[in-house]
């Protein structure tokens, strides 16, 4: 489930505008969702902005409610509360800081049972060793130089980090992830960080509850790869960026990510095949030897 949203936000002033329009009829909740055909709970949720209307809810919401004159309110609301964006700098200005930003994506991650994650050219958060987080939270794409971080916010990051990892070894967790090949080879720090961290991926491949999948270089690419996301069950998907998260809700978005995530799926290598690429990229890192 999608985190609350604030109460100025603008799926929170969605979410209350269609309670208004539905109580301008005089229905009860109960009795909209029977206008509605649908489960009394699906109304509630809507209404509480704990689950997000898709176009087509807003075209049958407006019907039943007899409401076509708020249809351009309401689709400029659609339109803008489909994206929930969250400014690291100004996260980290909060209370807990940086640690808590972390700890807010642990989070979503507990709330899901799947979580879905594909990145074209970097390791994400939850396979990263210590080392590797350290140097790659100095670099100037970080938060020490976007968003002001002080080297005891980078070792709250790094702890809360490690802490979120826990959720690796959590029975029921399905945790299928994707990355380029570029991942791999890409160095952050030093040689010796950059091999324990292969390291460190290679031993995770073999968890029940994780589905390690390489994107070879000798593979065609099936999407663009243009960024990385994540997909938090089918409730939402996130995309971050240097300076942010983004939080994409609209389901029919969701939709097109999850069959993106399945197409990378399919032409990714796994198992013993994904095993022996990481050993060959470890092998011709520590020799400066090019040749497979």
């Amino acid at each position: 489930m999608p985190s609350s949203p604030a109460p100025d936000s603008d799926r929170a002033r969605l979410a209350m505008k269609l309670r208004e329009i539905r109580a301008a009829t005089g229905m009860s909740g109960n009795q909209f969702a029977k206008e509605l055909r649908w489960p009394q709970s699906r109304v509630s949720k809507i209404e509480t902005a704990a689950q997000f209307p898709t176009g087509d809810d807003i075209v049958a919401w407006l019907a039943a409610a007899d409401a076509s004159g708020e249809q351009d309110a309401v689709t400029e609301l659609l339109r803008r509360a489909r994206v929930e964006s969250v400014s690291f700098r100004q996260e980290f200005r909060k209370s807990g800081g940086a640690g808590a930003v972390q700890r807010s994506v642990h989070d979503l991650e507990r709330q899901a049972a799947r979580v879905a994650t594909f990145q074209p050219a970097m390791l994400p958060g939850l396979v990263q060793t210590p080392a590797f987080m350290r140097k790659l939270l100095a670099l100037p794409s970080g938060p020490v130089h976007m968003g002001d971080a002080s080297s005891a916010d980078i070792e709250q990051i790094v702890a809360a980090r490690v802490e979120r990892q826990a959720l690796l070894y959590e029975r029921g967790r399905n945790l299928p992830l994707v990355i380029g090949e570029a991942a791999l080879w890409i160095r952050v720090g030093d040689l010796e960080t950059q091999l324990g961290q292969l390291d460190r991926l290679q031993s995770l491949a073999g968890l029940r509850t994780v589905d390690l999948r390489i994107l070879p270089f000798d593979k065609a690419t099936p999407i663009a790869p243009l960024h990385g996301f994540r997909i938090f069950d089918t409730e939402f998907v996130v995309v971050e960026t240097f300076t942010g998260r983004h939080q994409l809700l609209d389901p029919d978005e969701i939709g097109l990510y999850e069959r993106m995530f399945q197409r990378l799926q399919e032409e990714a290598v796994a198992g013993e095949e994904a095993a022996r690429l990481i050993q060959s990229v470890s092998r011709q890192l520590a020799t400066g030897d090019p040749d497979r």
